[in-house]
């Protein structure tokens, strides 16, 4: 049988493939997965006859297992990243979380199997098989592949619509149990219109004066946020309204610490995800690219020769990443097809000792909080409220610490609710997650400049961190610093 008569004698209905699912059994869904088979999935939920565990990561699309009639057949576990939309779900303890880095995520399957829950069932978008009957995974490869490679049954769904990338990026036909055809409908204006419908008239107005701005393309893919996303976010989201000062300050801190020659790593969220359109690495030479996703304005970067790869010491030549994802639609049209991006597993490819082989590797990652020892917290607020999870960040930050000629920088706006808050804090609030610890601290910038913690002492590190808070919080910090280190 060749590779095209597999191809059809398994290609499956999307419900059909969901009836295989039963109760007490674990499925995943990975990052950007597609949305013909959760669909399907959760519409089977009442049918079930019990419960299904279910592991995803920041979900795009809720079709109806974080609520409603559904919702009591599946018990819900984050990995990684929680999400906009998961977040709801895990305040009220409809979901849990699980704590894990994308390069040892598997060291429980792999080497204690008789410790760990087996996946029964991943679901993973892919392209169409090319000429000889391989996919890929698209801009968002992240852990599809390997979870494929270690789920007792693996069903692709292919999306028709999905970019080509260049990496080790396949995977056979003959590797997969079952496909489910499901490429997405194009960009339609009138089903952004229907979830206009709920919104009152002023917000409804402003969303379609950006929609004649931007266009509907690159509205469609955020569609699902348009109700709880604030119209200046939306505005700032997509390039259309200037981020705020502090940013640029931000930047313009962040210019000084980026050399020629280094690898970057960068970061989602803010303030990173707007260095790029804030000139952070203009001007800039021979810049490298290892990566677990990307900040809008990256792959321009790449067309314009400011990241070239040119002294990196593994892919010389080529920026390298886990996904895509963080790209905004003028950066997927170059990475299109493009061997000078290329993708890899994030077991790989975030693996520490690979982030720290590379060529003076710099991290650039945010924080919510930081106290005065240097503990950072990118992941909790007013305590033990999880905002998001941890992504790629422990290990980006710690292989770019080690990194012979490295560092790791972590940025953050100096308060948040409007001033009224420090970020920079005398202690982490009770049940505060911290994501880095204060021993692999090294470089943090607010819009009031540069601290440099690294083989500073408690006292040292107060002083330094001070320094770069709000004015208006420096003097209760300089109080606490006393009292805690004298």
């Amino acid at each position: 049988m060749n590779w095209q008569e597999y191809y059809r004698s398994r290609t499956i209905s999307a419900q059909q493939a969901a009836a295989m699912v039963k109760p007490g059994m674990r499925v995943h869904f990975p990052l950007v997965a597609g949305g013909v088979m959760q669909r399907a999935l959760a519409a089977r939920g009442k049918d079930i006859g019990g419960v299904v565990d279910l592991r995803m990561s920041s979900p795009l699309i809720d079709p109806g297992w974080m609520g409603g009639e559904a919702a009591a057949h599946f018990k819900l576990e984050f990995e990684l990243f929680i999400g906009n939309l998961g977040r709801p779900s895990h305040d009220r303890q409809a979901a849990t979380y699980l704590p894990n880095l994308f390069s040892t995520s598997f060291k429980p399957h792999d080497e204690r199997p008789a410790e760990d829950k087996p996946i029964d069932f991943t679901f993973v978008n892919v392209t169409t098989p090319n000429a000889k009957g391989f996919v890929s995974f698209g801009p968002h490869q992240w852990n599809k592949r390997m979870y494929v490679r270690r789920a007792r049954h693996a069903i692709a769904e292919v999306d028709a619509s999905m970019t080509r990338t260049y990496g080790d990026v396949y995977m056979h036909v003959s590797e997969f149990e079952y496909f489910v055809e499901g490429t997405p409908p194009p960009p339609d204006l009138a089903v952004i219109e229907n979830a206009l419908a709920a919104m009152d008239s002023e917000k409804r107005d402003g969303i379609r004066a950006v929609i004649a701005e931007a266009g509907v393309e690159r509205i469609w893919p955020i569609v699902q946020y348009l109700q709880r996303t604030p119209l200046a976010d939306l505005r700032v989201l997509l390039g259309l309204a200037p981020p705020p000062e502090e940013f640029k300050a931000v930047a313009g801190y962040l210019s000084e610490l980026v050399e020629d020659g280094v690898t970057i790593q960068i970061g989602v969220g803010d303030p990173s995800s707007q260095m790029p359109r804030l000139g952070a690495f203009d001007g800039k030479h021979d810049l490298g690219l290892h990566t677990e996703m990307v900040a809008p304005g990256i792959a321009r970067l790449v067309d314009a020769g400011i990241i070239n790869g040119r002294r990196k010491t593994i892919h010389r030549g080529k920026a390298v990443s886990v996904a895509w994802s963080g790209s905004d639609p003028d950066d997927l049209r170059i990475i299109d097809d493009n061997p000078a991006f290329e993708l890899y597993d994030p077991e790989y490819v975030l693996k520490i000792a690979t982030v720290s082989a590379n060529y003076r590797q710099t991290s650039i990652n945010n924080a919510l909080s930081i106290d005065l020892t240097g503990q950072i917290n990118s992941e909790s607020m007013l305590g033990a409220r999880m905002m998001n999870g941890t992504g790629g960040q422990p290990e980006t930050h710690i292989g770019a610490f080690l990194c012979p000629g490295g560092r790791a920088i972590t940025l953050l706006q100096s308060t948040a609710v409007g001033g009224a808050i420090s970020r920079i804090v005398p202690q982490l609030e009770a049940g505060a997650l911290v994501t880095v610890p204060r021993y692999f601290a090294d470089t943090v910038v607010t819009e009031f400049g540069i601290a440099r913690l690294l083989g500073k002492n408690h006292r040292e590190r107060a002083a330094e961190l001070i320094a770069i808070a709000h004015p208006d919080h420096r003097a209760e910090l300089r109080e606490a610093a006393n009292r805690l280190f004298g």
